[in-house]
């Protein structure tokens, strides 16, 4: 069965951020991105789309380029039909199929990304474009086909933006290839750790080595049981309009 990689992942939270940054010799010079996400906000129900294990995120990186992403998180490997398990990209977007980890949850995620143009998302926001247009015929199909739920994209809400930092090829200790990323809004902070592998065999030895450099560098590992996704999400949704 399809897996394009594992992805690794150790998140820390807010009493460890700056000691981590320093341990790390990571300044202010990572690439700068704003992130936002779309939710259902009806009236008596909390994050909808996320606990049926659907986000939709934007992107725009360093103010100009940007990205959608219609992620199916946690996905079973039977709601993904043949013909997407089959493709890699299409007409302007490209799949991915892969395995999460974080600490001893392991989830499995398909992502479908296209790019967006430059100011895109800014003239969605203005109310100059219906939300729709944050997402291409592609990435609808997806949906259509694989969420399990019915969604008009036009109905959901863009929720306020948070600032992010992202940090590449990143030592921790004996690996080289790590990814930071530290997210930030109002008084939410967190820093995640990523590596990315080809194969669950590859990704066994990684986790380790990474979490044992986590440790060697005196940092604690949040163990929150809800994600960092989770916890931006319901702060945002409760700003939201």
């Amino acid at each position: 069965m399809r897996l394009d990689g594992v992805e690794i992942k150790v998140s820390l939270g807010r009493p460890q951020v700056a000691r981590a940054l320093d341990a790390l010799g990571l300044g202010e010079n990572g690439e700068r991105r704003n992130i936002a996400f779309l939710e259902d906000n009806t009236v008596g129900m909390a994050l909808p789309l996320f606990h049926q294990g659907i986000v939709l995120r934007v992107r725009q990186i360093d103010g100009e380029r940007g990205d959608s992403t219609v992620k199916l998180r946690p996905c079973r490997r039977s709601q993904l039909t043949e013909s997407w398990l089959s493709e890699d990209e299409g007409d302007g977007w490209k799949l991915r199929v892969e395995e999460d980890w974080a600490g001893s949850r392991r989830v499995l995620a398909a992502s479908c990304v296209a790019d967006l143009p430059a100011g895109r998302i800014g003239s969605v926001r203005a109310g100059k474009e219906s939300m729709r247009r944050l997402f291409n015929e592609g990435q609808e199909r997806f949906l259509s086909d694989c969420a399990g739920m019915q969604i008009n994209l036009d109905a959901l809400t863009l929720l306020p933006p948070i600032t992010a930092l992202r940090w590449d090829k990143v030592r921790v200790q004996r690996l080289q290839d790590v990814v930071a990323e530290r997210w930030t809004v109002d008084d939410l902070d967190f820093l995640e750790l990523s590596i990315r592998r080809d194969t669950v065999e590859e990704a066994l030895p990684a986790q380790e080595a990474l979490e044992r450099g986590i440790q060697e560098l005196n940092l604690e590992r949040d163990d929150q049981n809800k994600s960092k996704t989770e916890l931006v999400l319901a702060h945002l949704a409760g700003l939201a309009p």
